[in-house]
């Protein structure tokens, strides 16, 4: 069983649908200015599954969802499509009505239909949290609610991280005797326990004599210490190569009749003197105290069996906030390692959670708001707005492509200047060896602030335009402001072809080029060209791709750079 799709409707700033594909997407980076609506996103997904409702601060995603931009909200709803098996419907069968009402409940079923269906949708309604199978699979609407929640009982896990201001107390109490699940802190402790050994468990401490309980906790420190020194290896936030976190036990006798039980996790940190220090976790530094929450509720999430994480639904927002470049490029690679067998979907300012060696840029998303202020989720490559919004949402990404214009970036080698970013793909493809690097703006009329730029960094460039009115409008303005000293051997529009009266910088492909481009990726007939180009600039086989280009397309590219008299 896994989930395919998750569609929004209702939920706080999103009037939806709003449809969130994990079937596609394994690996989902959600981009956006502030108050966009990347996290509402995060916590309607999280909202859908019921065994979630007691967590994230105690149902913080099951509050205040109505939708405030509209005079009268119908109920925040959140659809979920699953793949699944005959044997999946059964199983949630069972455990809805028991083995032997779930034969009768089939039998009667397969009279009518003769087979279960292989896909369906359940909605949550999140206020009154109740569900519904939009197959209808059985008459009875109560009879759909409890089957619904068996089946998301039984689907992959749903889980969120968020940038982990929850506090790590200093003793974790050991509550209750291990026969209803534990929460928070607890939760995760025992999880470390039955990791550790199936047979341990942290509500046994209690009983058991005091050296066997040192042996026991002895067992569960050292597979802590490896857990997290392995990890701590992967992020490094500092010079030393090596961690080490303390676990004891503690008891509470104030009260005679009710006596408490403690466990008491601290970091050891060993000077130069071979002296021990200890510190409480939350005295370390946010960086410390982020890396410890990731991977204590990454490796021991008590929701997770160890051999069966797969198809988990991975919810990060913010993720590394508190970490160092270094270690928020090593938790990049990680994410895209954890999407391999899960889906990862996370909401990021950081270009280096975007670096390009891990993340496909088609595979990003941006987060905006429409005109009556509804949370709308957006391909990269569709993504439109004025010129200033661009900017800010997709300053990440810039980064993130090492393109924008910071000095000490620039070579000593020629900049083309262009209009955008597929335009930079475009000519970085086709630039053949020559010394040349295309940095791109945003838009035709925003050159002239990047042209300042340059000019005050004595950086060797030359600017080309659209052969079209926004483009010829945007380069006689730069003529009036730079002048004709600049302009007469730096500035160029597009040449015309024939009898055209405008041209853009995608009309030197071939249309015969773009099909087989698309045929090539197995990219759909109706891509857009600013997907293909974007998805063939990273596509790992994309030399072999190029060889194959017409001459016609060749030509058009190199008269271009024969404009600028370049090598």
């Amino acid at each position: 069983m896994r989930y395919r799709r998750f569609t929004i409707r209702n939920y706080r700033a999103i009037t939806g649908p709003l449809i969130v594909d994990v079937g596609k997407d394994h690996l989902l980076p959600v981009i956006g200015v502030n108050e966009s609506g990347k996290t509402t996103i995060l916590h309607a997904i999280f909202a859908f599954d019921w065994l979630n409702d007691n967590l994230n601060d105690d149902g913080r995603h099951l509050r205040d969802t109505a939708n405030l931009y509209t005079t009268s909200s119908p109920p925040p709803r959140v659809t979920a499509e699953l793949e699944l098996t005959e044997n999946d419907i059964l199983d949630a069968l069972s455990e809805a009505v028991g083995d032997g009402g779930a034969a009768d409940v089939a039998a009667k079923y397969r009279r009518k239909r003769k087979h279960f269906p292989s896909a369906l949708t359940i909605t949550r309604d999140v206020t009154a949290r109740r569900y519904e199978l939009d197959e209808a699979l059985f008459p009875d609407a109560g009879f759909n609610h409890h089957l619904a929640r068996a089946m998301v009982a039984l689907s992959p896990y749903i889980l969120f991280f968020d940038d982990f201001r929850d506090s790590i107390d200093e003793k974790i109490e050991i509550v209750g005797d291990g026969s209803s699940p534990p929460s928070g802190w607890l939760a995760i402790i025992e999880q470390l326990f039955r990791r550790t050994d199936k047979q341990l468990s942290v509500f046994s401490l209690a009983k058991l004599e005091e050296r066997r309980r040192k042996s026991v906790l002895a067992k569960v420190k050292k597979r802590l210490n490896e857990t997290l020194t392995k990890e701590w290896q992967n992020f490094r936030l500092d010079d030393s190569d090596a961690l080490e976190i303390s676990l004891d036990y503690s008891r509470d006798d104030s009260t005679p009749t009710q006596p408490r039980h403690f466990l008491k996790l601290e970091i050891i940190e060993t000077d130069a003197n071979g002296d021990e220090h200890y510190f409480f976790v939350r005295d370390r530094s946010k960086g410390f105290f982020w890396f410890f929450n990731f991977v204590m509720k990454l490796e021991f999430n008590p929701k997770v069996i160890a051999d069966d994480d797969h198809n988990t639904i991975y919810l990060l927002d913010e993720p590394g906030s508190y970490l160092h470049a270094l270690a928020q490029t090593k938790l990049c690679a990680k994410l895209r390692q954890l999407s391999g067998e899960n889906r990862v979907i996370y909401c990021t300012h950081s270009h280096y959670l975007l670096d390009p060696e891990h993340i496909p840029l088609a595979s990003i998303k941006v987060a905006d708001k429409d005109a009556n202020g509804s949370v709308t989720l957006i391909p990269i490559y569709e993504h439109k707005g004025n010129i200033s919004e661009r900017r800010s949402a997709f300053q990440p990404v810039w980064d993130a492509l090492h393109i924008k214009p910071f000095l000490l970036d620039l070579s000593a080698q020629r900049i083309i200047l262009v209009e955008g970013i597929y335009d930079f793909y475009a000519l970085e493809m086709f630039k053949q060896g020559r010394a040349v690097s295309a940095m791109p703006s945003v838009g035709a009329s925003s050159i002239q602030y990047f042209v300042s730029l340059l000019i005050a960094w004595r950086v060797q460039f030359c600017v080309l335009w659209d052969n079209d009115d926004a483009g010829r409008a945007s380069k006689a303005s730069a003529v009036g402001t730079f002048g004709s000293e600049i302009a007469d051997d730096r500035f160029y529009l597009l040449p015309l072809l024939g009898a055209r009266r405008k041209r853009r910088l995608e009309d030197l492909f071939e249309d015969g080029d773009i099909l087989m481009f698309k045929a090539k990726m197995s990219l759909p007939a109706n891509a857009s060209f600013e997907k293909v180009i974007a998805s063939l600039y990273y596509w790992p086989m994309r030399t072999e791709i190029l060889n194959a280009v017409s001459r016609n397309t060749r030509n058009n590219f190199e008269e271009v750079f024969n404009l600028f008299k370049i090598d």
